[in-house]
């Protein structure tokens, strides 16, 4: 009796393996038709991204069963939504691709992965974080030769300098996009890329070239269908604003409300009802600027003043159009301030730390592999030179780069508001404070091309006296006539200290104003003790502003 209950015993053991077995064959089955399905789908998901977003959302997730399956997904749902024009907020929905490829990087997968967390990230409005995540996507893409993919890359930078209001940079990569996209014969990007330059040309105050390109457009019948709208908004809004051509643009107005049903946003129903006034219907003018009438949103109210009051100073209302207008300006100032805040130039400055502090953590991580490599293998020492020699080599390479930048960020001094020359200098003078301290040769002979480097672009800052102007004329632009007013309270002023209150007022610390004029850092104290005591001194109507400021 007890052997039979022993064999029962080992039998139901046995059917339980069995049955285990067959699970586990059974799922690595399910696995492997989900890995060919993921795989499938990448082949199709550019040429229809709806059938692809369909079979995505039909995957059965628990056949998911690894984090390279799961990492796969990700980036295809991420990829298929944005295909198909769903602005997802979401970061979760790439994240898995993102963590994944990181640490198994997979050819073109890990630029992907950073390029759709950015897209998502620019969909809920993190410009920042949006701009740091395409440059690690264009990085990481340096090598690849996916035309299309590095043309969306450009795409997305255009958009972002664009919202930043640095429209030089954003047409500039709007062009590259464009270049790129025709390069892969991608037809349909290339025409929406076209847009974003119309669109460029208009903020740069280039109207007939953008006017040119908004013409050529109408009739292209490779334009996504999602970008018709936005495009007859906005060259309706072109002719109203920078034509006065109403006529046109109430048609074009009135066919994107055929076509779509309404008009994409607030701002076009706004020129829409002004261009109805200046053409004479003004009981549907009026109708219209009713129901614009805004609640407390700032936005909303900007729009609406803006418009509203071009039409009332059109009717002979100038009462209540300089009251709109300057209601309008002050929600303007306000939203450029905000602007600043989140300046593109700013992320990219984090992002260029955040990579020199990666940068600095492999260099500890290889240099405590050497110690451990020459004491257990002497004879491997020349492979180990070499190896840190290669590192070096790599570390001049992100020292380039830094110069780069730096220059650049000199350049564009001469094209940005008040506020993105101070974010463009601090980039000189965080470059100043660190590398004026480094003394030359000994340990830091890897530092003087930098050094030099620094030395000569405060040079040029020094010596250029067309820079110098447009500096101080877009102080004063921006301050209200400051350093005009300080010309004038203080009498006259020598050209190093018309040049000192300058950088003062850009925030230039000591040291970075010494290196510029070539001066002892005490003598630039003394300079700037003498300035300030002065103009606590002066009995002037602009004293508290110039106490702010300084």
């Amino acid at each position: 009796m007890y052997t039979f209950i022993g064999m029962n015993c080992i039998y139901r053991h046995i059917h339980i393996l069995v049955l285990l077995l067959a699970l586990s064959v059974f799922a690595s089955c399910a696995s492997r038709r989900t890995a060919a399905t993921l795989n499938d789908i990448e082949t199709y998901i550019k040429a229809r991204p709806d059938s692809a977003l369909a079979t995505i959302r039909a995957i059965d997730t628990t056949t998911l069963t690894t984090r390279s399956l799961r990492a796969h997904y990700s980036l295809l749902h991420a990829m298929a939504l944005d295909k198909n024009w769903i602005d997802t907020t979401d970061v979760n929905v790439v994240m898995p691709a993102v963590n994944y490829y990181d640490r198994h990087p997979s050819g073109i997968r890990r630029a992907k992965a950073w390029y759709y967390l950015g897209r998502i990230q620019q969909n809920g409005g993190n410009r920042p974080d949006a701009s740091i995540s395409f440059l690690k996507a264009e990085r990481y893409a340096e090598s690849s030769d996916d035309s299309d993919f590095k043309g969306l890359m450009a795409s997305a930078m255009s958009s972002i300098y664009s919202q930043t209001h640095l429209h030089e940079e954003a047409l500039k990569y709007a062009e590259r996009a464009h270049s790129l996209f025709l390069e892969a014969k991608d037809t349909i990007n290339a025409s929406n890329s076209l847009l974003s330059i119309a669109e460029d040309f208009n903020n740069l105050e280039r109207y007939e070239e953008a006017d040119s390109v908004y013409q050529s457009l109408i009739d292209n019948k490779h334009l996504h269908p999602n970008l018709r709208s936005e495009l007859l908004c906005n060259y309706a809004i072109h002719c109203v604003a920078h034509k006065n051509d109403f006529d046109k643009a109430t048609r074009l107005f009135e066919e994107a409300i055929l076509q779509f049903g309404s008009l994409r946003n607030r701002n076009s129903w706004g020129a829409y009802a002004y261009a109805l006034s200046r053409t004479g219907n003004t009981i549907k003018s009026n109708q219209i600027f009713k129901q614009l009438e805004p609640g407390n949103n700032s936005s909303q109210r900007y729009v609406f003043d803006s418009w509203k009051s071009l039409s009332d100073a059109y009717s002979g209302d100038y009462f209540s159009a300089y009251h709109l207008q300057k209601a309008a300006s002050d929600i303007q100032d306000d939203n450029v301030r905000k602007t600043m805040r989140q300046s593109a130039i700013k992320a990219q400055k984090e992002f260029l730390e955040q990579i020199n502090q990666e940068s600095e953590r492999r260099f500890q991580v290889l240099r405590l592999t050497f110690v451990v490599i020459i004491l257990a293998l002497t004879m491997a020492l020349g492979a180990i030179l070499l190896a840190f020699r290669r590192k070096r080599e790599k570390e001049k390479q992100e020292s380039d780069r830094l110069i780069q930048l730096a220059e650049d960020s000199s350049r564009m001094l001469q094209q940005s508001n008040a506020q993105l020359f101070r974010n463009q200098f601090a980039i000189i003078n965080d470059l100043c404070k660190t590398y004026f301290k480094t003394e030359k040769g000994g340990e830091a002979r890897q530092k003087d091309a930098i050094y030099l480097k620094v030395q000569y672009i405060l040079s040029n800052i020094s010596s250029d006296d067309q820079l110098h102007a447009q500096f101080e004329s877009q102080i004063n632009r921006d301050l209200d006539g400051i350093i005009d007013h300080l010309k004038a309270d203080l009498g006259e002023l020598n050209r190093t200290d018309e040049r000192l209150l300058c950088y003062m007022i850009a925030g230039f610390d000591s040291s970075t104003i010494a290196a510029i004029f070539d001066l002892s850092l005490g003598s630039v104290y003394t300079r700037k003790s003498r300035l300030k005591e002065r103009i606590r001194q002066l009995d002037s109507p602009y004293k508290e502003q110039y106490q702010q400021v300084l």
